[in-house]
């Protein structure tokens, strides 16, 4: 059961640096690669891990995934249910709730009702949201460097460890790093850290995958945690998020839904590199 932000949790988090971090966090996964697979030779460390979540080319073979979200703490609005619709060609976004709609058609990306519906820019959320829930397979993306790091342990358990960068132009945020800590009994991703760029009274952020589930022979997240920060052995308080109902189809959606419809408001924020 997942408790929705209260007045007085959400005042806390947006006075304090959490909202900060959070934010960046979502920024430093928006806006990579359209869904074009990197070289093989290069993601050598995680082939045992995209095989144990149902393979690359099973994910290449999908046109959209959609899925609810529900518990994400950034904001009250977001913290409640909403849906997504990603478009896994594009990496277009639809995300509804009772409370907003944003889209992101890949150069535009809008909100109803207002550009405050969500409590933070359209444009990050649309696909921040997004990023985490298609790990380990957006780690394939073309512009990505994968290399072995040895081994890593948090709480007291040890992990296979995999750097992730980028090639400069990859993305909004090519100077991010992710650290994956693969669980090394069953090739699953663990968790991840990763570097947030802007300044933040914390460097990193962690997320840790509680539970997978598997939808249409691929193994998803079914829930998260997140730290702000990273410490191995003493994470501190986190924040879950659940994944819902999640499915697969075969075909892109109709690529109009991710247009702004009439009364939208435009997000003029400036892109992250």
């Amino acid at each position: 059961m997942i408790t929705l932000l209260s007045k007085e949790v959400w005042m806390r988090i947006k006075n304090s640096s959490l909202y900060f971090v959070l934010v960046l966090a979502l920024i430093a996964m928006f806006g990579f690669n359209n869904q074009v697979l990197a070289d093989t030779s290069n993601v050598n460390p995680l082939t045992k891990t995209f095989e144990a979540h149902g393979g690359l080319d099973k994910w290449a073979s999908k046109g959209a995934m959609i899925y609810t979200l529900e518990g994400f703490p950034l904001t009250p609005q977001v913290a409640k249910p909403n849906k997504s619709t990603v478009d896994l060609k594009n990496r277009y976004n639809l995300i509804e709730s009772e409370e907003f709609t944003v889209g992101f058609n890949g150069e535009t990306a809008w909100s109803v009702p207002g550009p405050d519906a969500v409590g933070l820019p359209p444009r990050f959320f649309s696909l921040g949201s997004f990023y985490f829930i298609g790990m380990p397979f957006v780690f394939g993306d073309q512009g990505t460097v994968i290399t072995d790091a040895g081994t890593t342990s948090f709480k007291g358990k040890t992990y296979r460890a995999v750097n992730i960068g980028y090639k400069k132009g990859t993305g909004y945020t090519s100077k991010d790093d992710y650290v994956l800590l693969i669980d090394t009994d069953t090739d699953r991703l663990a968790l991840i850290h990763h570097s947030v760029t802007e300044n933040a009274d914390v460097d990193r952020v962690t997320w840790v995958f509680d539970e997978w589930q598997e939808v249409d022979g691929l193994l998803v997240p079914a829930q998260l945690t997140f730290y702000p920060g990273w410490n191995p052995e003493n994470p501190g308080e986190g924040f879950v998020t659940v994944i819902k109902n999640a499915s697969f189809s075969d075909d892109s959606p109709d690529p109009s839904i991710y247009n702004p419809p009439s009364g939208a408001v435009i997000d003029n924020s400036p892109e992250v590199h």
